[in-house]
């Protein structure tokens, strides 16, 4: 920018010194035609009067007419409105020659004086610019810090709010696990039973005889589909009886079980809290309708469909209870609510 101002300051300049030498070139012309007229009137004034005999003088008209007669082809260029004779001498002295370039002299450094001064200030302007922007910028950096700070203490607040929390609803969970520990047993205790009833549905699925006019698919093969009902569901029924007693009521592991009874390959997942909780949900939804499909292929009493329809919500509401709080909560109670699994287990 600064380059850019210096650049415009000389061009200008530049233009000044052309006019000021245009302008000067001007006068120098019209202080010669006027020195011109003057020498014609003081020649004309020397004269003596003309007689009667002698021709008059001819006019300036005439004059130009017989000049221009005279040089035919060549257009007459007059210096002043009014031409001059062809006899007219110019004169131009030195000292006005000297004059007129010391003006444009003087002109042409003051034109030089006001681009330097214009350069000045325009450097002047620019560097208050970049003061400003200086500034700007060092005010940004303490902005921004300042925000950085700011942020930093609302972040420590905040973890130590967060981690008093934690702290406090650690405390409360701390406080509810002997209740959610008894509330789980007394779950596990329900569920027990409840398999029992599993068991005893899965029996009628066996020994109850069809309809003959509601087969669909030959009185074998139907009677043959419920009985295989009945056969899985006293099957699944009988581990997770084994694992909810020993693990849920007893709390107690199966380490001291006999090595030829293998209780971790029968029982499978079923050993896990999690298992459990997914066999009484899964449980639920199957026991909930079965009596009342069963019903269409055989003859049952009300109270079978009732009971399975008891049976099916409270498996469904207690495998929920069981898989939030002995599953997913149980990191926050864990200490309390197995701490009789721990002692039985480094007892035994």
């Amino acid at each position: 920018a600064k380059k850019a101002e210096e650049a415009k300051a000389a061009e200008a300049a530049k233009k000044a010194e052309e006019a000021q030498a245009a302008e000067a070139a001007k006068k120098a012309e019209e202080s010669k035609a006027a020195e011109a007229k003057k020498a014609e009137e003081a020649k004309a004034a020397k004269k003596p009067p003309a007689s009667e005999g002698k021709e008059k003088p001819k006019s300036p008209t005439k004059v130009k007419e017989s000049s221009s007669s005279s040089r035919p082809g060549q257009a007459a260029k007059p210096l002043l409105q009014e031409p001059l004779s062809q006899d007219t001498p110019v004169v131009v002295s030195q000292a006005e020659v000297a004059e007129a370039v010391e003006d444009m002299r003087a002109q042409g450094a003051s034109v030089l004086k006001q681009g330097a001064e214009a350069a000045h200030a325009a450097r002047q302007k620019a560097e208050a610019i970049r003061k400003a922007g200086a500034d700007i910028a060092h005010s940004s950096a303490e902005f921004f810090h300042h925000g950085t700070e700011v942020a930093r203490a609302n972040w420590q607040h905040g973890a130590e709010a967060c981690q008093r929390g934690l702290h406090e609803a650690s405390e409360a969970w701390r406080q509810s696990a002997p209740y959610l520990d008894k509330g789980i047993l007394l779950t596990n205790v329900i569920m027990a039973m409840c398999i029992g009833g599993f068991v005893v549905i899965g029996t009628m699925l066996v020994c109850t005889p069809l309809k003959p006019e509601h087969t669909h698919h030959g009185a074998v093969v139907d009677r043959m589909f419920w009985v295989t009902q009945g056969v899985y569901l006293i099957a699944f029924s009988i581990p997770a009886l084994v694992a909810t007693v020993q693990c849920g009521v007893r709390r107690n592991g199966f380490e001291n079980w006999p090595a030829w009874m293998r209780a971790e390959i029968w029982l499978g997942i079923l050993k896990f809290q999690l298992g459990r909780a997914v066999f009484f949900i899964g449980a639920g939804f199957y026991i909930f309708p079965v009596m009342d499909n069963f019903g269409l292929m055989a003859k049952v009493e009300t109270w079978p469909r009732v009971l399975s329809y008891f049976l099916g919500v409270v498996s469904l509401l207690s495998g929920t209870f069981l898989l939030i709080f002995d599953v997913v909560l149980s990191v926050y109670v864990r200490q309390a609510m197995y701490g009789k699994v721990e002692q039985t287990e480094s007892a035994s």
